[in-house]
């Protein structure tokens, strides 16, 4: 079936008015239509429409339109009505041209993934930015102009469990984009709110969820696969890097159920060609070869990759804060020495079995059976265990042993190894005991100097470590050696409920927080915002990753800080020979990392790993070779691809603004919000207190039982009681300073939004305007100022594809004389408003019937025209720029496709096909099978193009006077 039907058409269904909201596209080429009713019947609410059910469903046909005399003063009414149009429309620039008003501070390099995007088939992007430099509003921007284009009504997010609410927020609070939360609460709701059959993916069109939630939830997974997305976001995508992994496995399920994907990460590979190659197919299929081969060349149109240094933005730059690295020294005393020798003993001992040096006994004395390579294993965990804290030691001993008790017979070797472990047992009791940790005492008295006592006007800090027990044993310590409440310290770990790392992040971003002390695990050190109110970061002890360490220091090193962050670092230190080089090439990490900081930027691109768990091995072998020099090499990000740049060039030409010129019947926005406002008011659809107007830019909205029920599904933060206000304006700075403010207290959300287009507020307002005019009703206004004895039709001109998206989407304006024939060439409404109404002033005149029956005479001849001598034009050069724009695409899909198809024969022409085989070369084929045919909604698109346009008259604007 021919799809008739887009977005703002009118239709006709048992005999009653409706708009059309959203169009799906059933598998039998039928469509499910989300209407709002328009008729006094219907009005206000809404429906959904199977047209394989309904057969009854008429567009309204524009030769039908009915011309009614707009007897506002200056015409306010058409003014406004045709302005709600323009705003409510689809648009094609491949600028910016909405995001530029939410609530953030803009600059050029925020744009640039988005216009990048806009540049591709299909808008795809990943966004590889470096630690802090704000990858969730690049990831609003580029939302808020898909959902302008048309192109954003369904759009599902996925994020760390974390980080949430911290990510709903901000796309809330700057871009006015409402998404559910599905967390362990959000679903517990859907519940008991839902029929148990109901997808809630239907249901809620704009969603935020972990991807491990939908990764364990089977029911989860069925919903998913019944759904489709205009987009789908996912943040921290290393995550899912390996396809093989259930999280990878889904995320490439789930880049074929959307149109556009977006994803994010600091550390977007992990050196390997193969695991970015994941990415990147995620993004394009075709990309990459089946063989997995590929040049930057290849890639590089669906990645932006920036680092700090490269922002020039002065204005940008003065968010970020130079941030003061302060190394903190701990002279180790005997106690340690001696713990720290005897795992150097290990360590030596056990490198002299890999090496095959002679040697007759083992640690404990006993002869040799064979080499032991689980000895220096242990003696370089137990190391690290020390360096995190003796309790981390203590209890990785304590386990040990109890392994060994749980043996059924005790060897001499393993009595001995026992008597051991007891000894290094009681050396880690004795500094416990006897408090001479001297890390943590440099710790301590650290915060002396700081002033810190735990009290409500002390700096708050952030400290970090890898173990559950240092965690636990710092508090403990710190409670009690300061004195402080329980909540005045605070644990954050991976083994907390989603719920409750939310709750601790929101909290300790909040000015009124008791939190002065917030120890993490390295589950904080990605994503999450510790920057509020804290410019003070402990690494406790040093992870052996400098991916790791540059995340962790992002935390409060990150755009948006306000004061110098200053990190500290706890380093031991020893005269001991080994020993000294051991915490030599710890130390060395820190530094290495603030090098590269300073120059390159990119900390991954040192080890060429790009993968933290392989750095640690990397550091661990520097340990076992007492290499102290193995961070001296450097390599960029783009050495996978034998090119000497790292960072990703700017696309948009310099002088050029990435903002496309607004077009507007009004001065401004505050002057068309008011208009609207009032209008609604005029016509008693809004009471008077519904909405008032404060002064220019501050408008307050009464949430009253309709607006509950067409905002269900906004964040709960965000929603007012019944019969509270909210508070929008068009002041950036009001809100924010809102989002600051609400800082201050647990709980609390901006209290001003964004006044724009976006705002669900604002859109409900202007359908609702749209839905004023009745069926096949349009307004005539008579300007005596025009030629005389013409009239100026006002169309407006859709074409749509299959799943309701506009493809074309023209406002022009048809001037015909009086007696029938074509008065001039149409012209498009912007030139029409700077040609008559920019300098003119509108004066309203009485509109007499017969005029306007005349009028309605002249339609059949109208609209004939406005097809052949506008429409099918727009179409045809839209038909000739997708082509152009495609034909490389296509070029480059038959070329995969023929390689794809030559690699299977390959894989598998010499081989026996056992049923497994045989099972695996037909997924790939199936696998190229589905890529050739739903590699890009554009190719259908291109077929809509030669449909009939959608034409709807909006106004006609006249002269008959002689």
């Amino acid at each position: 079936m021919e799809n008739i039907y887009v977005p703002g058409v009118r239709i006709t269904v048992r005999e009653e008015d409706f708009i059309i909201n959203n169009v799906k596209n059933n598998l039998d080429d039928t469509f499910v239509l989300e209407v709002e009713g328009l008729s006094e019947l219907v009005k206000g609410k809404k429906f959904i429409f199977d047209t394989n059910i309904d057969k009854d469903i008429r567009v309204i046909n524009p030769i039908n339109t009915k011309f009614i005399g707009d007897e506002d003063d200056g015409y306010r009414k058409t003014k406004l009505f045709l302005e709600t149009q323009l705003r409510n429309s689809t648009g094609y620039s491949k600028k910016i041209t909405i995001a530029h008003k939410a609530a953030f501070d803009t600059a050029q390099y925020q744009f640039e993934p988005t216009i990048k995007a806009f540049q591709l088939p299909r808008p795809r992007m990943l966004i590889a930015d470096a630690v802090g430099l704000g990858k969730t509003v690049e990831v609003g921007i580029f939302l808020a102009e898909m959902i302008k284009r048309g192109k954003g009504k369904r759009i599902m997010v996925l994020a760390l469990k974390s980080i949430l609410g911290q990510f709903q927020q901000e796309i809330w609070n700057r871009f006015s984009i409402p998404l559910v939360r599905l967390d362990s609460h959000g679903i517990a709701k859907i519940k008991t709110e839902l029929p148990a059959n109901k997808n809630p993916f239907e249901y809620y069109d704009k969603t935020i969820i972990s991807i491990d939630t939908l990764k364990n939830n089977a029911k989860f997974r069925h919903y998913i696969e019944k759904s489709r997305w205009d987009i789908i976001v996912i943040d921290e995508c290393h995550t899912v890097a390996n396809s093989t992994s259930q999280r990878g496995d889904l995320a490439q399920f789930l880049a074929t159920r959307c149109e556009s994907l977006v994803l994010t990460s600091a550390t977007p590979h992990n050196g390997k060609k193969e695991t970015f190659a994941n990415l990147i197919k995620m993004i394009e299929p075709i990309a990459v070869a089946q063989d997995g081969e590929y040049s930057k060349e290849d890639v590089f149109p669906y990645y932006v990759r920036r680092f700090k240094q490269h922002i020039m933005d002065t204005k940008i730059r003065a968010n970020f804060q130079e941030r003061s690295i302060v190394p903190l020294h701990a002279n180790l005393n005997a106690d340690e020495e001696e713990f720290l020798e005897i795992l150097q003993k290990i360590k030596f001992t056990a490198l002299s079995e890999e090496t095959n040096e002679p040697r007759s006994t083992d640690l404990f004395g006993k002869k040799l059976a064979k080499k032991k390579k689980r000895d220096l294993l242990f003696a370089i965990s137990l190391f690290k265990s020390y360096m995190s804290s003796p309790l981390a030691a203590l209890k990785s001993i304590e386990r040990r042993i109890q392994k060994i008790e749980k043996l059924e017979e005790l060897s001499d070797s393993v009595e001995s190894n026992k008597k051991f472990l007891e000894r290094l047992k009681d050396i880690l009791n004795k500094i416990l005991d006897q408090k001479t940790d001297s890390k943590y005492n440099a710790f301590k008295k650290q915060l002396k100097e700081l002033r810190w006592s735990g009290k409500k006007k002390d700096d708050r800090l952030v400290v970090f470590t890898e173990r559950i027990e240092t965690i636990r044993y710092l508090k403990e310590s710190l409670q009690r050696d300061f004195n402080v409440a329980a909540e005045v310290i605070t644990e954050f770990h991976g083994g907390l409920s989603d719920i409750d790392q939310q709750l601790l992040i929101e909290d300790f971003g909040k000015e009124d927080s008791k939190i002065r002390l917030f120890i993490t695990s390295d589950a904080g050190s990605q994503g999450v915002n510790l920057h509020y109110f804290c410019n003070h970061m402990f690494n406790y002890d040093i992870p052996w990753s400098l991916i790791t360490l540059e995340q962790r220091n992002g935390r409060i090193d990150r755009y948006g800080q306000e004061k110098t962050p200053y990190i500290f670092y706890l380093i031991a230190v020893s005269d001991t020979e080994g020993l000294k080089t051991d915490l030599h090439i710890i130390e060395n990490l820190t530094k290495k990392e603030d090098e590269v900081y300073k120059s390159l930027g990119d900390v991954g691109s040192v080890m060429q790993l790009y993968d933290a768990k392989k750095e640690n091995e990397k550091v661990e072998e520097a340990i076992i070779k007492k290499d102290e020099n193995f961070l001296e090499e450097e390599f960029s990000f783009d050495a996978m691809f034998g090119e000497e740049t790292d960072v990703t060039e700017s696309i948009i030409p310099e002088n050029e603004n990435p903002i496309q010129e607004e077009f507007s019947l009004y001065k401004n926005d505050s002057a068309y919000y008011h208009d609207l406002v009032e209008q609604l008011k005029t016509d008693d659809l809004i009471k008077d207190n519904d909405a008032v107007f404060e002064d220019e830019f501050y408008l307050e909205v009464k949430n009253n039982k309709e607006l509950k029920r067409v905002l269900f599904d906004l964040p709960k933060e965000a929603r007012p009681a019944l019969n509270d206000i909210y508070r929008l304006t068009l002041s950036k700075l009001t809100v924010q300073e809102a989002i600051k403010d609400a800082r201050k207290q647990k709980g609390e959300w901006a209290k001003f939004q964004m006044l724009y287009d976006l705002h669900p507020i604002a859109k409900y307002y202007m359908t609702k305007l749209e839905a004023s005019i009745d069926k096949s009703v349009a307004l005539a206004a008579k300007l005596s100022f025009l030629p005389t004895n013409t009239a100026w039709f006002v169309i407006h001109g859709q074409v749509a594809n299959d799943i309701g998206q506009s493809l074309i989407s023209e406002f022009f304006v048809l001037p015909i004389k009086f007696s029938g024939e074509l008065f001039e060439k149409p012209i498009t409404l912007t030139s029409f408003i700077k040609d008559y109404y920019t300098e003119k002033t509108w004066i309203t005149n009485v509109v007499e019937k017969d005029v306007l029956k005349h009028l309605e005479s002249l339609l059949p001849d109208v609209v004939e025209a406005a097809n052949e001598w506008y429409m099918k034009q727009k179409q045809q050069l839209k038909e000739i720029e997708m082509e152009n724009n495609l034909k490389s695409y296509k070029d480059k899909l038959k070329e995969w496709t023929d390689d794809s198809i030559n690699q299977l024969i390959l894989d598998f022409g010499d081989k026996s096909m056992s049923g497994f085989m045989r099972q695996k070369m037909e997924d790939k084929k199936q696998y190229i099978d589905l890529i050739t045919k739903t590699s890009s909604q554009y190719f259908k698109d291109l077929t809509s193009l030669n449909k009939d346009a959608y034409l709807r008259v909006l106004a006609v604007f006249y002269n008959d006077n002689e």
